[in-house]
């Protein structure tokens, strides 16, 4: 029972270190870059817990996943990473991903922003979401990242942050290449 747990509680270390890494990145690239449209410092990278599960239902009946299911999966797999971006107080996209077994391979599961068309991070949340996945699949030793069953309708959005179909017809990055 103790090395579960010490395994568990060590892919939480790495998933939180993951998240500050991502979104110091961000931060950094965001203040380099001159935008002035976004206080990047108000961003922040959290898990799916009861308050992201509660922001989300105030999407109403647009959103397409069922986000209330990530802490029951996440309780049955320890290397399974949770994210949700936040706006200040705003949840503006979640996501899924895990390498299940895998050593190679960590897949986004679910990937969602919210259907406000206003949101501050509109245009950001699968960048945001790939930034932390990448950090994540570097610490945990995984080389690629796939998005399971990409809906055809955004397969465009990954093809412009690097993601192309491999020989098997995944759609797929190198983590080298995030």
């Amino acid at each position: 029972m103790a090395r579960r747990y010490s395994s568990s509680l060590k892919y939480l270390v790495f998933q939180s270190q993951a998240r500050k890494s991502a979104l110091a990145s961000f931060s950094e690239l965001w203040a380099s870059s001159g935008h002035q449209l976004l206080d990047a410092s108000k961003v922040r990278f959290d898990v799916i817990d009861g308050r992201a599960v509660d922001a989300f239902y105030l999407w109403g009946g647009d959103a397409q996943f069922p986000w209330e299911d990530v802490p029951a999966w996440k309780a049955l797999d320890a290397r399974g990473f949770d994210l949700s971006i936040w706006h200040d107080q705003q949840l503006c996209g979640l996501c899924y991903a895990t390498p299940r077994n895998s050593k190679v391979t960590i897949k986004i599961v679910l990937l969602e922003g919210s259907s406000d068309s206003e949101h501050p991070l509109k245009g950001l949340i699968a960048a945001l979401a790939l930034g932390a996945i990448d950090s994540y699949a570097r610490i945990i030793g995984c080389s690629r990242i796939e998005i399971q069953e990409p809906r055809p309708d955004v397969v465009p959005t990954y093809e412009r942050l690097g993601f192309s179909y491999d020989e098997s017809q995944r759609l797929v990055i190198s983590v080298e290449h995030t």
